[in-house]
């Protein structure tokens, strides 16, 4: 079941060019991560990062993946879109350890 105020999908490319255009990075200088038509293709849309790239990616932009994931989850990068994520995923492991 789907919760509100939470994106069912990820965003990953308008996460990225967010987080590039806050860290003043730009797609050259990501080039250890991945190389530059990668990172055109996933803030395109056309690709989706495996969880080594995220990492790589994040790595670059001297964030944590999970900073990177949860972006990509906000449909706007402020205070109560990252809350209300990180509400839902406190809730899920909460209903998890209690099973």
């Amino acid at each position: 079941m789907p919760r509100k105020n939470v994106p069912p999908h990820a965003d990953f490319g308008r996460a990225l060019q967010q987080l590039r255009a806050a860290r003043g990075v730009t797609q050259e200088d990501m080039l250890l991560a991945t190389s530059r038509r990668h990172i055109s293709r996933i803030e395109q849309g056309h690709q989706m990062p495996s969880i080594r790239v995220i990492e790589n990616l994040a790595e670059g932009l001297q964030i944590h993946p999970l900073t990177l994931m949860v972006a990509a989850y906000c449909p706007e990068i402020d205070a109560t879109s990252i809350k209300g994520l990180l509400d839902a995923v406190s809730a899920d492991f909460e209903a998890l350890i209690a099973d």
